[in-house]
């Protein structure tokens, strides 16, 4: 294994490269849907046939929001999560919610 550190809108890696792109508690940093939308769709670019995209991700509460003063903070909701992975191709986006509902958790794969 083997970890990155740069843009998660133009990742250095060739296609079809990696079994898996896993993201946490980070998608809320990026400040455009335009922006996330490009992280997806590089996340789909990389992943190889089968490979699966999984993460997860905070949801807006007043703890979070104090946390967050003066910072990014873009939170994505589990349908608009769901439908944006859908639009960069992904198969099977599975979303759902922890049971306080403070946080999501996705999963989904390139067919």
């Amino acid at each position: 294994m083997r970890a990155l550190h740069g843009d998660t809108s133009a990742m250095p890696l060739p296609d079809g490269s990696s079994s898996a792109v896993v993201c946490f508690t980070m998608l809320h940093h990026v400040p455009t849907g335009t922006l996330r939308d490009r992280l997806f769709s590089e996340a789909f670019r990389v992943l190889r046939p089968g490979g699966v995209f999984a993460g997860s991700d905070d949801q807006s509460s007043l703890p979070f929001r104090l946390l967050h003063l003066g910072d990014t903070m873009d939170v994505v909701g589990p349908r608009s999560l769901r439908e944006r992975l859908a639009a960069a191709g992904f198969e099977g986006a599975v979303v759902d919610r922890d049971r306080r509902g403070h946080n999501i958790r996705f999963r989904a794969r390139k067919g």
